[in-house]
């Protein structure tokens, strides 16, 4: 249920957008939120209200300025919400998911610093409570060890991501009724030399390791490619905090996160 709710404010955000746009809507200043009040994080009017300003306000096809916007915006808000620190966790992770959904890595790491929270103003429950939060992000954020992977791929081979030589890897979670899915990959062996320059490692979401067999032949894909029936709960998706498809890795030799890409563009930004 949760990577539904993830996927349908996906959809929400990116259709509403336009509304938005068109509506011109000023800005939120939030001057009339008693942030003090607990029951905000029960609240759907104020999850609404965060989409419209954190979300749709900001949107604009220049990224670089959308993740600019969204710091801002956001460093507004948890300034406020830092008077009752049960509001600015469930803001804080709100944030955390929605942003991680939308690929916007920098406006991640700008969360995972806690915005506008100073030494001494939180007690040690508080931060143990923010770093529960936050570990997840943390452990696949850029620059951070890719988690290990050792399994059997859909065709029975050993591998092990620790145990690879692969200058480069490219990591993939997918699903196969997903054609944006799809189209990335597509897009990536196209474009990219998963033979010598790059190795290809996907996890799938399917009703069966069938179903994926049929998808990577029908696509020409080379290298690694997995499927547990445990799907969501497997031990991939879960060490690499994975919330919706598809969300993609890029490893470097040492097996550091060195890009999360949020489609084939803006890979081929950080290509170049």
């Amino acid at each position: 249920m949760k990577k539904i709710i993830h996927i349908t404010l996906a959809l929400v955000l990116l259709l509403s957008s336009l509304w938005m746009k068109a509506q011109n809507v000023v800005r939120e200043t939030w001057n009339d939120v008693d942030f003090s009040d607990t029951t905000l994080v029960d609240s759907e009017s104020f999850r609404v209200r965060m989409v419209n300003e954190l979300y749709l306000n900001t949107m604009t096809d220049d990224l670089a300025r959308f993740d600019s916007l969204s710091i801002q915006s956001v460093g507004v808000l948890l300034d406020k919400a830092k008077v009752n620190m049960r509001v600015y966790e469930f803001i804080l992770e709100f944030m955390l998911n929605g942003y991680t959904n939308l690929g916007r890595t920098q406006v991640i790491d700008y969360l995972l610093n806690y915005p506008m929270l100073f030494e001494g103003e939180v007690s040690i429950d508080e931060g143990l409570r923010l770093d529960s939060i936050t570990e997840p992000y943390q452990l696949v954020k850029v620059g951070a060890k890719a988690p290990n992977f050792t399994g059997v791929t859909i065709d029975g081979k050993d591998y092990e991501l620790y145990s690879s030589s692969a200058g480069s890897t490219i990591v993939v979670f997918w699903s196969t009724d997903c054609e944006y899915c799809h189209d990335f990959l597509v897009q990536i062996r196209k474009h990219l030399d998963l033979q010598t320059e790059y190795e290809l490692v996907t996890f799938a979401l399917a009703e069966n390791e069938g179903e994926v067999k049929q998808a990577v032949k029908k696509m020409h894909l080379p290298g690694y490619h997995f499927y547990d029936e445990l799907r969501w709960d497997s031990k991939a998706f879960l060490d690499y905090h994975i919330t919706s498809t598809p969300t993609v890795f890029v490893l470097d030799r040492n097996k550091t996160i060195v890009c999360k890409p949020y489609d084939w563009q803006d890979l081929k930004n950080w290509l170049k």
